[in-house]
């Protein structure tokens, strides 16, 4: 059975910690390796015991803790070649660079037994973008998307039949256009290749719910145009209308160390 807690989620920083059986690792380093080690303590467990990283693309509220926690443990990262290049190209990660484990989409990983990794292209603007499904030899299953534009079909056909989502729902509309972003950074997060609104997430969940998902977890929300109530609501509102009153609806905190966000 895995178990799933979102440690930080959002511009300021994402990392997700996964447990199956005794094997243990996260997906995106985006926070500093003191607070994910923090994070870690405080669910019961510590760096020492991540055996990997799965990083969804090379964007610094996804990676910014990873040169430090390389450093310290030299454990493997696993990450799409675009990213990986990119990556490489940069002279602030030595040690990075030196666990890097790349691969192309489409891949799969098995870390250990019973548990097998798949990646998948979504769409976002960085050099290369993925999202994650975890299937397990026991029946369960997961995955993770964020920092997409807008749901391709190729999302869709990965995370159907998933039993947990991590899934993300960003901004409302209406707050990101009246807001006080500048016109560019309001256009690039509204455009395919941004990040999805409270409104696109909630017209797709209930998909997810006609194919199997139980529990959904909104994630990758804007501290500045969105709000926890606000995505909860919008979201909830949709499946509760669609008949999946039965559906677990949760929003990932901002961090896991501060009980206020």
């Amino acid at each position: 059975m895995l178990e799933i807690t979102p440690l930080f989620s959002g511009s300021s920083g994402n990392s997700i910690h996964i447990k199956y059986n005794s094997f243990e690792l996260l997906i995106d380093a985006g926070v500093s390796c003191r607070s994910i080690c923090t994070a870690l303590q405080k669910i019961g467990t510590g760096i020492e015991n991540i055996s990997m990283v799965l990083v969804t693309h090379e964007h610094s509220d996804h990676i910014s803790g990873l040169e430090t926690i390389c450093k310290k443990t030299h454990m493997p990262v696993y990450i799409n070649e675009c990213s990986a290049a990119y990556i490489k190209n940069n002279k602030n990660y030595p040690f990075l660079c030196s666990c890097l484990k790349p691969f192309n989409a489409g891949e799969d990983i098995s870390p250990c037994e019973g548990l097998i990794i798949h990646a998948f292209k979504t769409p976002h603007d960085s050099c290369g973008s993925v999202g994650y499904s975890i299937k397990c030899a026991d029946g369960d299953s997961f995955s993770y998307v964020t920092d997409i534009g807008y749901v391709t079909r190729d999302i869709a056909k990965n995370i159907f039949g998933s039993k947990t989502v991590i899934f993300e729902s960003n901004h409302d509309i209406d707050m990101l256009k009246n807001g006080l972003y500048p016109d560019f950074l309001k256009n690039r997060i509204l455009s395919q290749k941004g990040h999805l609104s409270n409104e696109a997430c909630a017209a797709f969940i209930p998909h997810l719910a006609k194919n199997g998902t139980k529990k959904i977890i909104l994630a990758h929300l804007s501290k500045d145009n969105n709000t926890r109530a606000l995505a909860f609501e919008t979201n909830r509102a949709v499946l509760d209308s669609e008949g999946f009153e039965e559906v677990v609806l949760e929003v990932a905190k901002r961090s896991i160390l501060d009980d206020a966000t």
